[in-house]
């Protein structure tokens, strides 16, 4: 006996059903592996709808299933519903995705302001998954673990949905895990780049986010994050600063300078500073992220600015623990 493990997820949003013969087509290239049955029982098509196996080169695969449902993102029918959340709890939308992750990539469609519109209008989605088979072994110990390489695995994942996006009723490709709505036309041009000239393309699998966290007496605590790179087996990454003291457009310069430095193996250890685009100079330290999702990150703090108090990150952690998350603007 095998088991099966996912461990990156995408999805091409479509207006309408998507057309099987059409996606069959568009799959010739991949290695045939087997079909994929939708799983029966109520929401079973959550864990997998109708589609097909594609082997890849060390036990990987991937899957492509066509889902004739909108995208389960209300967190309350998750909650409800065996079928979607036994999905989400097993790593069917990708291990690091949560239900709420398209309105909040929706939310902050900074990379491409129509997005949010264009995916309010789906009604199916294709989902492209990447997985091991694992053979089971007579013991835990002896049971090795997968060789990954997660930028390779988004990045063929990325790859499938190309063709896809080319679709009749095709709209937007979904990143449920780095809440990233990105166009055929980004997509497209991220992939023309040439192998080994540049940095691995990670705006595509990442979305940066301004939130408005807490006002306190006559000072309003801002913060931007980049979410995304738990696929990657990173951490996040916040910045946290006083409206009208920092320039939010060179701190997210900086979040996007640390993120590459992550992808290319250099880790940040507490107490480490970086300049912002403005030669602004902030400190690092790692924590837990104040906005939902609620994950590892690496938060950076103005050397140069008021910083929030002990009280205030008290009360923004209560915030993030809650039901509710800080606003998002």
């Amino acid at each position: 006996m095998e088991k099966f493990s996912f461990t990156q997820c995408v999805a091409v949003l479509f207006s309408v059903n998507p057309d099987l013969d059409e996606v069959t087509n568009s799959l010739e290239r991949w290695p045939f592996g087997g079909w994929a049955k939708e799983v029966e029982g109520q929401d079973g098509w959550a864990l997998s709808g109708a589609g097909w196996v594609f082997d890849l080169p060390e036990g990987g695969f991937a899957t492509v299933d066509v889902v004739n449902h909108r995208w389960p993102d209300d967190p309350a029918v998750a909650a409800a519903s065996p079928g979607i959340g036994a999905a989400y709890t097993r790593g069917a939308f990708g291990p690091a995705a949560s239900p709420g992750a398209l309105a909040r990539a929706s939310d902050q469609p900074w990379l491409w302001p129509e997005g949010a519109t264009v995916a309010s209008q789906h009604e199916a989605f294709v989902r492209i998954r990447f997985g091991f088979a694992i053979p089971k072994a007579e013991s835990p110990e002896a049971a090795k673990p997968p060789k990954r390489d997660p930028l390779y695995e988004l990045g063929l994942l990325t790859e499938i949905s190309q063709p896809l996006l080319r679709k009749t009723g095709a709209l937007a490709f979904f990143d449920p895990a780095a809440e990233a709505l990105r166009s055929k036309e980004q997509i497209d041009a991220a992939l023309k780049r040439k192998v080994g000239s540049g940095p691995p393309p990670i705006e595509l699998w990442t979305n940066v986010r301004s939130i408005a966290l807490l006002r306190e007496s006559d000072t309003t605590w801002l913060g931007l994050d980049i979410v995304g790179l738990a696929q990657l087996g990173l951490p996040d990454l916040e910045a946290i600063f006083a409206e009208g003291k920092e320039d939010p457009e060179a701190v997210e310069l900086l979040l996007r300078n640390v993120a590459l430095h992550l992808t290319a193996g250099r880790p940040i250890a507490p107490g480490s500073t970086s300049d912002d685009g403005s030669g602004r100079k902030w400190e690092a330290s790692h924590s837990l992220a104040v906005v939902a999702p609620r994950r590892p990150v690496v938060r950076w703090l103005p050397s140069g600015s008021p910083r929030p108090s002990e009280a205030v990150m008290t009360r923004l952690a209560e915030l993030s623990a809650g039901p509710g998350t800080p606003e998002q603007k």
